[in-house]
């Protein structure tokens, strides 16, 4: 066998425009230069502008817009919300169910408010809670009435606007009640006492409960009892002495043992 030299041939060629033995560039960091060059940028083109802030969303409450002022909204409206549906279904509930159905739904509104007011309202509005406990041994019940500490996150930030929606509602509940009460008796309505006597119960005992946690409270009601009391004293001095005064003109004296107009005999504490 004839094995040619021209089979395989090879050409060699130096490409002189390649630089050899350069060094390699050390690794760097994209996001590292990035930043680096945006600080840059930054600081030649002089400094930063402050960015807009971004508007805080407040929840609209429609018709209740007053609820805005308060720190704890939503503990406002279902300070209110069972008694205005107590109150509506007393009053025109007769006109699209039975008698029996009006009771037992406005019983069920009562008893959810009384328990909204005693176990969450009262604590987020005015720092105030009541509660029971019976001694497992004797038997004995114990009540307890608590006001939050001063430091405390209920205690320090008290809203004004709290206070006087909590104690406002609080007290115009059992009145509206006593009014319901006493129209039912002038209407002869029997059948409503239940429902009355219930929702009485149920709120007056709130009314009492935080009465006898807040001393605040206690203070305002002794103060407007003695001035009720100093005002009473006050007209009765004055119709007494304008009494004798008015006798002893037209009788040209003083008259002895004669009553005095707009008084009685007796003693008062």
């Amino acid at each position: 066998m004839h094995h040619s030299n021209s089979d395989l041939e090879f050409s060699t060629s130096i490409d002189g425009s390649i630089k050899q033995n350069v060094p390699i560039p050390p690794p760097t960091n994209n996001v590292l230069e990035m930043m680096r060059n945006s600080q840059t940028n930054q600081s030649t083109s002089g400094p930063m502008q402050p960015q807009p802030a971004v508007p805080s969303y407040t929840p609209s409450y429609g018709g209740l817009s007053f609820l805005n002022q308060s720190s704890h909204p939503t503990a406002c409206l279902f300070h209110i919300l069972f008694k205005g549906l107590a109150f509506v279904v007393y009053i025109l509930g007769s006109k699209f169910m039975e008698d029996i159905m009006v009771t037992v739904i406005c019983i069920l509104l009562a008893a959810a408010d009384f328990w909204v007011v005693k176990n969450i309202t009262g604590r987020l509005l005015v720092g105030l809670r009541w509660w029971n406990k019976v001694d497992p041994v004797t038997g004995l019940t114990s009540w307890i009435y608590e006001s939050a500490a001063p430091t405390s996150e209920h205690g320090s930030n008290q809203n004004s606007f709290d206070s006087k929606f909590f104690w406002t509602i609080l007290y115009i509940t059992p009145a509206l009640w006593v009014f319901f009460c006493v129209t039912a008796i002038l209407w002869l309505k029997f059948q409503c006492f239940v429902t009355l006597a219930t929702a009485l119960v149920l709120s007056g005992s709130n009314v009492y409960g935080y009465y006898k946690c807040s001393a605040d409270q206690r203070q305002r009601v002794s103060d407007l009892m003695n001035q009720g009391m100093q005002m009473g004293m006050g007209a009765m001095v004055r119709n007494g002495l304008f009494g004798r005064l008015g006798s002893a003109i037209s009788g040209g004296g003083v008259p002895t043992h004669q009553p005095v107009p707009n008084t009685m005999p007796g003693t008062f504490a």
